[in-house]
């Protein structure tokens, strides 16, 4: 009960706390919603071309068809573009490519940008709000003429607080921040090697030398 009074009063004198305990929840929330996103857009792509390619191999277009509506990811929407797009030359295919492949790469960059930045704030907010803690208990020793090494420890020990929670929630949101980008990467190659793939594949489904 005690500790309890003391965590409601330090939240109360302390608007860093405060604050931190919302960067907190923001970066649980898009950690949760990223996760999430990324897991529901998750594709194996080795075995989504193998697929593709029997498809194409029996020219069974409308199947292929179905089968990427039921896909999602920038890897099932390149191939659909191209399928769409068959007839345009290789330069411009590729051109299409690219552009369906960063489009599709912007809705799984959204977001991480809150990650990477509360990575390099709740730290400085934190100490900013250690500095202002210890300002105030030296204020108050002051002001009340009473001090003593156990009012400075107590003064002290609440102010690190801030530091210790803005170092949290920095780890936290650093560790899944480069674990999102790691996703990213493998994704980036992964797309840069369809794009590279899927017109060769469409001339020899439809009969003609790449």
């Amino acid at each position: 009960m005690f500790a309890g009074v003391r965590m409601l009063a330090l939240f109360k004198e302390s608007p860093i706390m405060t604050i931190l305990l919302l960067c907190s929840v923001i970066a649980f929330t898009f950690v949760i919603e990223r996760w999430w996103f990324f897991r529901k857009n998750r594709v194996d792509v080795p075995k989504f071309m193998q697929r593709v390619k029997e498809f194409l191999g029996k020219n069974e277009f409308d199947r292929l068809f179905g089968y990427l509506e039921r896909k999602r990811g920038p890897v099932p929407k390149m191939i659909y573009a191209a399928l769409n797009n068959q007839n345009l030359p290789k330069e411009e295919m590729e051109q299409l490519l690219d552009t369906t492949r960063e489009m599709e790469e912007v809705k799984f960059e959204r977001n991480l940008s809150i990650l990477g930045t509360l990575s390099n704030i709740a730290p400085l907010l934190g100490l900013f709000g250690t500095v202002l803690g210890i300002i105030r208990a030296f204020r108050d020793i002051a002001v009340t003429g009473s001090g003593g090494s156990a009012v400075v420890a107590m003064g002290v020990a609440e102010a690190l607080l801030t530091t210790a929670a803005g170092i949290i929630i920095a780890v936290i949101s650093t560790i899944f921040y480069n674990y999102f980008m790691r996703r990213l990467r493998v994704m980036d190659v992964e797309t840069e090697d369809v794009r590279v793939n899927i017109y060769r594949m469409l001339q020899e489904a439809n009969g003609q030398n790449a």
